[in-house]
C-alpha cells in the first residue's frame, strides 16, 4: 500500500471521525468548490434568511417521514472538508425519534482533497429530536453495525459510533426542507437528504 494511500485514508478517517469535534464552527465549501445538490443552507445554530427564502423552516414539518441520503459535507480543521455522495442510508423521523440506517450493499462515494474512497455502512443508530421553530436539537442513542472505508489498497473498520458522528443528526441544528430534500446543517456536517 503506498504512503499517499495511507495518508488519504487517514484524512477520511479523521474528517469522518472527528469532524464534529472542532472547536470552532467553520462555514462550508465556497462557491467554486464542487457544487452542492441543494440549496446552501450555512451551518449555524440560528436559522438563516437564506434558507427560510427557499424552503420551509418549520423543523416539526420537515422531520416526518422517511429519506435516504443523498450527500454530505462534513468540515474539519483547517477548512479541510469530506463529501459523501449515494450508497443506501436512509431515515425515518417519526414524532420526536429518528432511525438511521444503512443496509450494507450501496457504498457512498467519499471525495477528501481529490481524492475518492467508498465507505460501505451496514448498522443503525437511534436517537431522538426536539423541534423550535426551525432549528431542532439531535440526540444520538443507541447504535449497533459498522462501516468499512476503502481507499486504494487499504480497508479500515468504523464502529457505528464513528459514522453517528457525521451521519447522524446529533446537537443543534437548522432544519429547512421543500419536496425534494431535508436539510441538516450542523456547526460541522451537512446532510441532505432525500424522500423515498
Amino acid at each position: 500500500m503506498s504512503r499517499i494511500a495511507a495518508l488519504v485514508a487517514s484524512g477520511l478517517l479523521i474528517v469522518l471521525a472527528g469532524c464534529t469535534n472542532d472547536p470552532e464552527p467553520s462555514d462550508p465549501p465556497a462557491a467554486s468548490d464542487p457544487p452542492a445538490a441543494s440549496p446552501s443552507v450555512a451551518p449555524s445554530t440560528e436559522a438563516t434568511p437564506s434558507a427560510a427564502e427557499s424552503t420551509a423552516t418549520d423543523a416539526n414539518a420537515c422531520l416526518r417521514g422517511r429519506y435516504q441520503l443523498a450527500r454530505f459535507v462534513a468540515v474539519g480543521a483547517s477548512e479541510s472538508y469530506g463529501t459523501g455522495e449515494g450508497g443506501d442510508v436512509r431515515v425515518a423521523f417519526d414524532d420526536g425519534k429518528y432511525r438511521l440506517t444503512g443496509a450494507g450493499k450501496d457504498p457512498i462515494t467519499l471525495t477528501l482533497a481529490g481524492q475518492t474512497g467508498r465507505m460501505l455502512v451496514d448498522g443503525e443508530v437511534e436517537g431522538t429530536y426536539e423541534t423550535n421553530g426551525g432549528q431542532a436539537t439531535f440526540t444520538v442513542g443507541d447504535t449497533s453495525g459498522k462501516a468499512t472505508v476503502n481507499v486504494g489498497d487499504q480497508m479500515r473498520s468504523l464502529t457505528m459510533d464513528e459514522i453517528a458522528n457525521v451521519m447522524a443528526p446529533r446537537g443543534t441544528a437548522v432544519v429547512a426542507c421543500d419536496v425534494d430534500q431535508v436539510l441538516i446543517a450542523l456547526t460541522a456536517v451537512r446532510l441532505e437528504f432525500e424522500p423515498i
